[in-house]
């Protein structure tokens, strides 16, 4: 139990240190901003734009935090592909307005699982939205499925990727490549499918990436039924 209880105070000394390291960075450029500014000299009007923007960071890193260490999941039996289609309508006018082809294949069978509708959405989101940051132009997004033990969610795009070396850093807490990223996104949704008792796979494409969220199925009992 001390080895239990050490390895537990190391691991939260950990994220205490990484998440106190990620807010001191947007503070300290708020405060460069606050010593320089000047009330009365219009040209420093522009400084609130900016430090609002790392106001934002420092909110949307807390926020993905408290939701990493407070995970609560909520289950119900639910057909996937409505869930699937609510992300299709969601996204289509977006990805419109981008110029991004939106391709996407919805199975037309009811395919049940016992999850969090939006816990699940909050992964489906977290995907696509990153598939838009990674997309330069001519973009391309594909939403696909594959059925054997398992239901599989197959989202590709055609963006700048990622490599081999960074599928197992992208899994790590606070890492990122984006310049305005929290580095929490992929792992909170890592977590969230691991609670539905699947998985979740990055593969590095030649040009772009593809992730695959793997379901179990819930087969429908008269119980389910009644």
């Amino acid at each position: 139990m001390n080895i239990k209880e050490l390895e537990k105070e190391k691991q939260l000394r950990s994220s205490l240190f990484k998440i106190t390291h990620e807010i001191k960075n947007p503070i300290a450029v708020c405060k460069s901003y606050l010593d320089m500014f000047d009330i009365n000299n219009k040209d420093h009007i522009r400084y609130i734009g900016i430090l609002k923007e790392e106001m934002d960071k420092i909110l949307l890193l807390l926020q993905d935090f408290l939701s990493m260490n407070k995970i609560k999941i909520e289950k119900e039996i639910l057909d996937i592909n409505f869930l699937l289609e609510d992300i299709v309508n969601q996204f289509e006018p977006i990805l419109k307005d981008k110029n991004i082809k939106f391709i996407h294949n919805i199975c037309e069978e009811e395919i049940f699982v016992e999850g969090d509708y939006n816990r699940l959405n909050q992964v489906f989101i977290n995907i696509i939205k990153n598939s838009i940051e990674a997309i330069n132009d001519k973009g391309v997004i594909k939403l696909d499925y594959e059925i054997d033990r398992n239901f599989k969610i197959i989202i590709e795009d055609n963006g700048c990727g990622i490599t081999e070396d960074q599928i197992e850093k992208i899994k790590e807490p606070f890492y990122t490549t984006k310049k305005n990223g929290t580095g929490l996104g992929v792992s909170l949704s890592i977590e969230i499918i691991k609670a539905h008792n699947g998985k979740i796979d990055y593969i590095p494409l030649k040009k772009g990436l593809k992730v695959i969220v793997e379901l179990p199925i819930h087969e429908l009992t008269s119980l389910d039924i009644n």
